[in-house]
């Protein structure tokens, strides 16, 4: 991480632009610059997303997952699925992911353990991270939906996993 300085008048600008509790500068920085990382490591070349929805779509479609009624256990599912489609990214992404005062991600059980109390960390199968998993759902979406767009994955793909973790909405009200 690296530590630039400025002015306040542009520290306020970019602390409005804040979607979320706890998004942090380098987030929002990507969002407003409209910079992903795919993008950045690959000059000249576009973002394609069909080139990684058959992974996802192959985790989201299979049995394992949809037969899987554990919400922490399919955002550790994902979780695993992000981190072995590119583990570079996904480890800068889970790097700059954290809350005010919570850590999110780790590369130990003991840092997330520090970072807060009652987080629950929760190893990430096949990989070297665990995650804190004492979170509400809307929180889970947040780490999800924060890793995603800083790997350059698509909006499209981002939403359909969005959409899985979101309540069933009332037809009959609509």
């Amino acid at each position: 991480m690296k530590t630039i300085e400025i002015d306040e008048e542009l520290y306020q600008y970019i602390a409005g632009q804040t979607r979320h509790i706890g998004e942090d500068a380098s987030s929002i920085l990507r969002r407003l610059l409209n910079i992903n990382l795919h993008l950045l490591s690959q000059p000249g070349k576009k973002n394609q997303p069909e080139n990684h929805y058959s992974v996802f779509t192959d985790l989201l479609t299979s049995d394992t997952f949809t037969n899987e009624k554990s919400i922490i256990n399919r955002f550790i599912l994902l979780l695993g699925t992000l981190y072995n489609y590119n583990p570079t990214h996904f480890s800068i992404a889970a790097t700059s992911l954290h809350g005010s005062k919570r850590q999110y991600l780790a590369k130990d059980k003991q840092s997330l353990e520090i970072s807060g109390k009652n987080t629950k960390p929760r190893e990430i199968i096949g990989t070297p991270y665990w995650v804190i998993s004492n979170t509400n759902t809307a929180r889970k979406v947040y780490i999800l939906e924060s890793i995603m767009s800083d790997m350059g994955l698509s909006e499209s793909l981002i939403n359909q996993v969005i959409d899985i973790f979101s309540p069933p909405t009332n037809k009959a009200n609509s």
